[in-house]
């Protein structure tokens, strides 16, 4: 973790607490104790800052996944939670700000480094809803704390007959067995961690758009059938441990 993390974790913040329109330079200035020097030196301007705190907010969730998938004593469970409060998290503290301000307008927007900034965060988030179908699909026992029906979703797959989420499953399939060797091979984290950027690459290059985003809403309609596991993951879990036992 870099020096900047601390202060890039104060802008965020700042960037929730006030909105995107409404923080100054000067507000970024004040909270992390910088010079007008130092904020350009380091930040630039508002608008790096903000794309800081997004590619931030990216990088947390991929080193979330790598550690998932680190450490084989996490239950699937708990993976799910993990997965869905970070979604949730990020998509509440994050994007109600984009609708609510005029840095929306669509030819300001779109020519900025901002947009691409969301395009980054969006595919990460995105990373957070696959994993929950590989932990669903792979790992979920079909008696689970989350009381999640696991063959609805192997249901719904079954009765598509569409042939890209056929061949996005299949991609997916791959890449989640080619996390798994991964950390199971007796490397160091460094070698690790270039693997598994070598599979992000991968992903990126053989799996497009169109087949992302099918999965992502097979696993979305899935989710609609069991709301409560959106709204309170914990709580469902501790709901279902006590009716188990």
């Amino acid at each position: 973790m870099n020096n900047t993390y601390p202060m890039i974790e104060q802008i965020k913040l700042l960037f929730v607490t006030k909105g995107y329109e409404d923080t100054s330079a000067q507000d970024i200035m004040q909270i992390c104790r910088l010079t007008e020097a130092d904020f350009a030196n380091q930040l630039k301007s508002k608008d790096h800052a903000y794309c800081l705190v997004l590619d931030t907010i990216g990088q947390d969730i991929n080193n979330l996944i790598f550690y998932n998938y680190a450490d084989q004593q996490i239950a699937p469970e708990q993976k799910i939670n993990v997965y869905i409060q970070n979604y949730m998290q990020h998509m509440m503290l994050v994007y109600p700000h984009v609708s609510q301000n005029s840095m929306i307008d669509k030819n300001k927007w779109h020519n900025s480094t901002i947009y691409y900034a969301y395009q980054r965060l969006e595919y990460k988030l995105s990373a957070l809803l696959l994993e929950i179908m590989n932990t669903v699909l792979y790992e979920l026992d079909s008696v689970n704390l989350l009381g999640w029906n696991t063959d609805y979703l192997r249901q719904q797959i079954k009765q598509s007959n569409s042939l890209t989420l056929s061949r996005a499953l299949d991609i997916q399939h791959n890449l989640y067995h080619s996390k798994i060797r991964v950390h199971g091979d007796n490397a160091t984290i460094d070698t690790k961690r270039n693997k598994w950027l070598e599979i992000q690459q991968v992903e990126q290059e053989i799996m497009n758009t169109t087949e992302r985003c099918t999965l992502v809403k097979t696993l979305l309609h899935c989710i609609e059938q069991y709301p409560i596991i959106m709204l309170d993951p914990v709580g469902v879990t501790e709901q279902r441990r006590d009716e188990l036992h």
